[in-house]
């Protein structure tokens, strides 16, 4: 596109602007936005707008008439062209993204906004540092992965989401930094509608953005994460892959120009080996076209889907964050983005950890956009994410090793400092783990066939040399 020349006059601004407003019917004028691009349109520069290119028939001002306000792109919305010289309509266009997809300095400036939010940014409850999140040892895993992506014409909201998914898997989950591709804009931490300073911290919390930004979001970065990644994964391995930006009818938005087809993304998963886990999550419009391709082409042993919408609806924005992708993330960490307590608890069998399916539901129930998201999910065996989990699961060993660490301890300090009885409360609780222990070691005697005096008396035995070897150090 040639560089706009020449900036308008605010008389001739106005002109368009009486115009535009003017052919709007009562009911559009409740509900459409409309911007001015501040730059004249010049004869003969072409728009590429994902799906679409449109050519200005003649030099002209371009006021933009959002259709969906609120709704991510792309949706319905409509160029309107108009002359110089009188501000009358000459020409309009149909399309489904907005004039800053093809070049950010025609972000339109708005006049009529009958449904503008307020900017929705939340009092930060408290300032997390995410780096003090204790790393228990049932976490520690290299052997999970990440993929998050936007696109090249994604929103600040977009990067936002995915700052923090990074920093949920991260310092909730422990995924090792090295193990998380992000792919995000042109390869740096940035948007098409904000820049510099304001892409300069994370909403979140204040502080700067965490990720390490891998790549562009192209489509050639996207095939070469997935194959490094899968040359890195095995049998038991869990990839978790996440998409937040735009969408089209035909795909998810790659640039201003090219998307990424379901069936593309199909060939992407034929192509990597088997693996352990797949986890995917989608937040763009029309993004539950890729629901059944995802279950169908996965070379995962268990895969889980979730998104935003079905494949033939838009997905909902805000000015900070999506709406369902926030809630599928706070559900997981356990906490909302800025840090309170969620209004209920995700893990709906108490086991500690929240399922993929109970962290769709979650999404589902709390996504507080009910007008254009409707999430969607699906899972192959069928019903295999109630038992996903984004952590890795703690063997019996792990919790036994860790009981007996608890009450070697316990013990160490009875030694030097016996304690007096507990209180009713507690020992109706202590009773009942002696209870869980004694049906523990029922189990285990009918592996081995040693009965359960052996077992307590080898573990006494074991704990007291434990015990000997501390105090003679």
């Amino acid at each position: 596109m040639k560089d706009p020349r020449r900036k308008l006059n605010e008389h001739t601004l106005e002109r368009a602007r009486a115009n535009a407003f003017a052919a709007l019917t009562p009911d559009d004028a409740a509900t459409h936005h409309l911007g001015v691009v501040p730059r004249m349109m010049r004869k003969g520069d072409v728009l590429s707008l994902v799906d679409r290119r449109i050519e200005v028939p003649q030099d002209s001002i371009l006021v933009f008439e959002d259709q969906m306000p609120g709704a991510n792109f792309g949706h319905p919305c409509r160029y309107l062209f108009h002359s110089p010289a009188d501000g009358a309509i000459v020409h309009t266009a149909e399309a489904l993204f907005p004039p800053e997809v093809a070049d950010p300095r025609l972000r339109p400036e708005y006049f009529h906004e009958p449904l503008a939010m307020a900017e929705s940014r939340a009092s930060l409850y408290s300032r997390f540092d995410w780096s003090t999140v204790p790393q228990h040892p049932w976490l520690v895993d290299d052997n999970r992965f990440a993929l998050l992506f936007t696109s090249q014409i994604s929103n600040r909201r977009h990067v936002e989401d995915i700052e923090f998914a990074y920093r949920v898997l991260c310092h909730r989950f422990g995924f090792p930094a090295s193990n998380v591709y992000v792919l995000c804009f042109d390869g740096t931490i940035d948007s098409t509608d904000y820049h510099g300073p304001d892409m300069a911290t994370w909403v979140g919390d204040g502080t700067p953005y965490q990720m390490n930004v891998s790549s562009a979001a192209t489509k050639a970065s996207l095939q070469s994460t997935l194959t490094t990644i899968g040359g890195r994964m095995n049998a038991d391995s869990l990839l978790f892959v996440h998409t937040n930006n735009h969408g089209a009818p035909s795909g998810l938005c790659i640039d201003s120009t090219s998307v990424l087809t379901p069936a593309e993304w199909s060939t992407m998963l034929d192509g990597m080996d088997p693996f352990g886990t797949l986890v995917v999550t989608m937040e763009q419009c029309y993004s539950g076209a890729f629901l059944q391709p995802t279950l169908d082409h996965s070379r995962a042993d268990r895969t889980s889907f979730a998104s935003a919408v079905p494949a033939d609806k838009v997905s909902a924005g805000d000015s900070h964050f999506d709406q369902w992708a926030r809630a599928w993330f706070e559900s997981v960490n356990g906490s909302t983005a800025y840090g309170a307590s969620l209004a209920h608890q995700p893990d709906a069998n108490g086991n500690g950890r929240v399922s993929a399916r109970e962290a769709f539901d979650y999404s589902d129930a709390y996504d507080y956009d009910t007008y254009y998201d409707d999430p969607q999910y699906g899972d192959a065996p069928s019903g295999c994410g109630a038992g996903i989990y984004l952590t890795k699961a703690p063997t019996l060993a792990d919790i036994i090793r860790e009981l007996l660490d608890k009450y070697l301890a316990i013990e160490g300090h009875l030694i030097k400092h016996p304690i007096p009885d507990p209180p009713p409360d507690w020992a109706v609780r202590l009773l009942a783990s002696l209870d869980d222990a004694e049906a523990l070691a029922s189990r285990l005697a009918s592996v081995d066939g040693r009965g359960v005096g052996e077992l307590v008396e080898e573990s006494l035995a074991h704990a007291a040399e434990i015990a000997m070897a501390g105090h003679a150090k």
